[in-house]
């Protein structure tokens, strides 16, 4: 029954259509987390901060998100103040990706998720292609880790993988089930993401993020290797995908 379940939520969210919107009038916050000036000049970059809004709420492909932050880059510049705008444009090209569910992001004017628009080349670039080959390797080694624990925990290759006694993987293998089964719902949360083309790219980093997290307790707390084999991996695909 809960099989089931899942099933029909995938489906339907899978096949949930995307209805033609308006963008929302145009709001800016300054400079958002950073400060809109300087302690005696409260407001010295603030207008390059709002026009840089009009271009993120507007929205569009990824060279105009590149050239708007650029054009901040310069604004900034212009006014004696080079340093802060390496540091701004640092904060733009992390933080203003239109994956993230952010009310600065790129695209901000319209219904998240909203990504680049007019820019199919850009978005079928070497950047992107390397993102999901890794995506879906990460995919299959996770269903790998599922077979492992789920069904061959007791085998040789099981006991041999995890360095187990034949003993105590019989006294655990209903625990690896269930580490085995959590596996396997991280890989079909990337496949599901990949599927979904650039409407999947919040999946992605939401599931890339678990898998990473879980990678780097998992070195700290068992071993290692753990870190090398699932969290790097991930934070690679994650930094990829936010860079793109």
């Amino acid at each position: 029954m809960i099989r089931l379940i899942i099933t029909a939520l995938f489906f339907t969210l899978l096949m949930n259509p995307v209805h033609a919107e308006q963008i929302k009038p145009f709001e800016s916050d300054g400079c958002s987390a950073f400060p809109d000036g300087t302690p005696q000049q409260q407001n010295l970059w603030l207008s390059c901060c709002t026009e840089h809004d009009k271009a993120y709420w507007q929205g569009g492909s990824y060279q105009q998100r590149l050239d708007a932050d650029l054009t901040l880059k310069n604004c900034v510049s212009a006014i004696g103040e080079p340093v802060i705008a390496e540091l701004m444009l640092s904060g733009v090209r992390v933080g203003g990706s239109p994956y993230w569910p952010t009310a600065f992001r790129w695209g901000y004017g319209w219904s998240y998720p909203h990504g680049y628009q007019n820019d199919d080349k850009k978005m079928a670039s070497t950047q992107l292609t390397i993102a999901h080959i890794l995506i879906g390797f990460i995919a299959l080694l996770h269903s790998y880790f599922l077979v492992l624990e789920m069904f061959l925990w007791t085998k040789p290759l099981g006991r041999k993988t995890f360095k187990l006694s034949e003993a105590y993987a019989e006294q655990s293998k209903v625990l690896a089930a269930n580490m085995g089964l959590y596996n396997g719902f991280l890989a079909a949360g990337l496949l599901w993401g990949l599927m979904m083309s650039s409407q999947g790219t919040a999946i992605l980093l939401f599931f890339l993020s678990c898998i990473a997290i879980a990678g780097i307790f998992g070195g700290i707390t068992v071993s290692k290797r753990i870190v090398f084999i699932q969290a790097l991996p991930a934070l690679l695909a994650l930094l990829l995908l936010i860079l793109n």
